[in-house]
């Protein structure tokens, strides 16, 4: 990445001198900024800037943004009340989004420490190839998981709440 961000920047100094002086003198606050400004970079959208912080929120900051969102009307009422991928009323939610919440994670681990079953078991008894990565890494550093994956999930706890 750095190496890119280098060769825009010879690329900058190399055809744009004056851009580039004024990255140097502070004018412009950003190396991006005199890239997109010398055309060599196109701007982001808001759609773009908003993706890129959703992805560098923290949890808290999510569900932050989420009940402001529902705060001023701007989710439908399901989405309001339940984040989760397929979730039904009077079910407790295992997933903000993408992401399982970590009471969903405690209960995953605990199933599959009754049942001595690895995540590539988990993957292949919800009917996906088995290949637990997606599932180990949701567990164990709260990456984010296909959304069928979190449905998939959701019944897979229903079946094994007493197992």
């Amino acid at each position: 990445m750095a190496k890119k961000r280098d060769d825009d920047l010879r690329r900058l100094k190399a055809e744009f001198p004056d851009v580039h002086d004024a990255l140097l003198a502070g004018r412009i606050p950003s190396p991006r900024k005199a890239l997109v400004l010398a055309g060599l970079k196109p701007e982001r959208s808001r759609l773009e800037k908003l993706k890129n912080s959703w992805a560098k929120a923290t949890e808290a900051e999510r569900d932050a943004f989420l009940a402001w969102l529902g705060a001023i009307g701007a989710l439908p009422e399901s989405a309001a009340g339940s984040r989760s991928a397929g979730a039904r009323p009077g079910e407790t939610p295992i997933a903000s989004g993408r992401y399982l919440l970590p009471a969903a994670i405690a209960e995953i681990r605990a199933t599959m420490a009754r049942r001595k079953i690895t995540p590539d078991d988990v993957m292949h008894e919800m009917g996906f190839a088995p290949d637990g990565r997606p599932l180990a890494r949701a567990l164990g550093r709260h990456a984010s998981l296909r959304l069928a994956v979190i449905a998939a999930l959701e019944r897979w706890l229903r079946e094994n709440a007493g197992a």
